[in-house]
């Protein structure tokens, strides 16, 4: 496995000090509950029963006898949290709303205020296209501004150079100023990223809930591809074949930026889109009705790349593990438990079918 990235921060301290123990593993059980019935008519999902679905996860997960007493396990009440959603994918392969209402809706009952829960992804469009409301009464609304939306101070360089583009951060910054200059200037390749200023200075905690899709560009779109990518400029360096990630959606995950900020990872599968992804196609979709919770995320990962492996086999599509090697080096850093059958997968609510 190689290794390159160099991480550049100020205010935070992205490498711990030489001679401290690493970072024990994290707890590599993952507890699902599944409901036929959380996803209705239209495909639509059953708030009420998603609500119930998710209480119980993290009162499980926590080992807690309220909702209330759960949350506040996990977070402090002067921390501000994050809650990062998928929602590329559109309605149906996107995190649903109701999901991430109900983490909030617990938040709440923590003592967090509206202003303390920030739900977020990098587009706005996106985010309104899966039905997120800036008047939320749980949460507040954010997204990426491409313009002034990244921190010059949490840069991130590696040995891969990426071609800039609109929406990133330093697109457009070139040596001189005249319109000839800039129609004949050859494209803007850059080496470094920047992180988004919602994770590096505006949220102290995150609860992640990828949705349970595939992607061309990394096989699939879960723990760690969703919490690095869209929180980065210049990501799509990081995606390029034959690697598609590896090692470095694992190497970005373990900065202490991400790793030091997630709490939990709460997978989205109610409906799994299993081709197409990470954006939208309705057509390679099928309804789970499941949620799983884990302070693992490699361990939520390999399920996921299990739960789309099965279903293209079905469809008769070609396999992506091989797009997947990042989430094997994830483990190999201390990140989670890979594969999957090291992991226990427990469900609430009832026995496994």
């Amino acid at each position: 496995m190689k290794h390159g990235l160099l991480v550049s921060m100020v205010l935070l301290a992205m490498v711990p000090a030489r001679g401290n123990e690493p970072p024990p593993l994290p707890d590599p059980t993952v507890y699902y509950a599944l409901e036929a019935d959380s996803v209705g008519v239209g495909r639509r999902a059953n708030a009420a029963l998603v609500k119930r679905m998710v209480d119980s996860l993290v009162m499980t997960v926590t080992s807690k006898p309220t909702v209330a007493e759960a949350w506040r396990s996990l977070v402090k009440p002067d921390d501000v949290v994050g809650i990062k959603v998928s929602s590329g994918a559109g309605i149906l392969g996107g995190t649903r709303p109701s999901v991430a209402e109900a983490v909030a809706s617990g938040l709440r009952d923590a003592g967090l205020t509206k202003q303390q829960v920030i739900v977020w992804d990098r587009n706005l469009a996106d985010l309104m296209a899966c039905g997120y409301r800036r008047d939320a009464d749980t949460y507040t609304l954010a997204w990426i501004d491409p313009h002034d939306g990244y921190d010059s101070k949490a840069a991130l360089s590696a040995p891969v150079l990426g071609k800039l583009i609109w929406g990133d951060s330093r697109f457009g910054e070139r040596v001189g100023n005249r319109f000839s200059d800039m129609l004949s200037a050859p494209p803007q390749l850059s080496n470094k990223s920047y992180y988004a200023k919602i994770l590096s200075t505006r949220i102290s905690k995150v609860v992640h809930i990828p949705s349970a899709t595939d992607s061309f560009l990394t096989g699939i779109n879960g723990a760690l591809a969703g919490m690095t990518l869209p929180n980065l400029d210049n990501w799509r360096r990081f995606t390029k074949a034959p690697e598609h990630g590896d090692p470095y959606l694992a190497e970005i995950y373990s900065d202490e930026m991400i790793r030091g900020k997630v709490l939990l990872t709460i997978l989205d599968a109610l409906i799994v889109q299993y081709a197409g992804g990470p954006y939208a196609n309705p057509n390679f979709s099928v309804d789970k009705g499941a949620i799983y919770a884990s302070k693992d995320p490699v361990a939520i990962d390999a399920i996921l790349l299990d739960l789309v492996e099965e279903i293209r086999k079905e469809s008769k599509l070609p396999s992506v593990r091989s797009m997947a090697g990042y989430i094997e080096s994830a483990a190999s850093l201390g990140l989670g438990t890979m594969p999957s059958s090291q992991t226990r997968a427990v469900r609430v609510g009832g026995e496994a079918p």
